[in-house]
């Protein structure tokens, strides 16, 4: 199928107008990496074979488990990158929530719960800001 953006050339073939290029050029240097695109870029930078990447993931995400966990310290940091902490949101009673479809006002209590925090560290940021 043809861009609108497109012109026919002489031998009636269709060539991308440069306006074409760079809208498909930025559509595809936006794209998240995918799981399997990661792991084969850091097998090829670190000379590990994909297995092993894999292997440090799940490591990785043991680790953050065993940490981030309700009997671990509750904080994580992946040094150079992120640091990950554990906060608990206290229980709220007699808390007011409107329904937007009928404008009706529900009084209930909230439980407590737990949340997760990340923040880059300041390498990070100096890296990529």
């Amino acid at each position: 199928m043809h861009h609108p953006d497109d012109v026919a050339g002489s031998d009636g073939s269709m060539k991308k107008t440069e306006r074409t290029m760079a809208k498909d050029a930025a559509a595809t240097a936006k794209k998240k990496m995918t799981k399997a695109q990661t792991v084969a870029e850091l097998a090829t930078k670190t000379g590990l074979s994909k297995k092993q990447i894999g292997d440090v993931f799940d490591a990785l995400r043991d680790t953050l488990k065993r940490e981030l966990g309700k009997r671990g310290t509750g904080q994580f940091e992946v040094p150079g990158i992120v640091r990950l902490k554990i906060r608990e949101q206290e229980a709220r009673k007699g808390v007011k929530f409107r329904n937007p479809a009928t404008g009706e006002v529900v009084v209930r209590d909230v439980p407590k719960s737990r949340k997760l925090r990340s923040t880059p560290v300041k390498a990070l940021k100096d890296l990529v800001l």
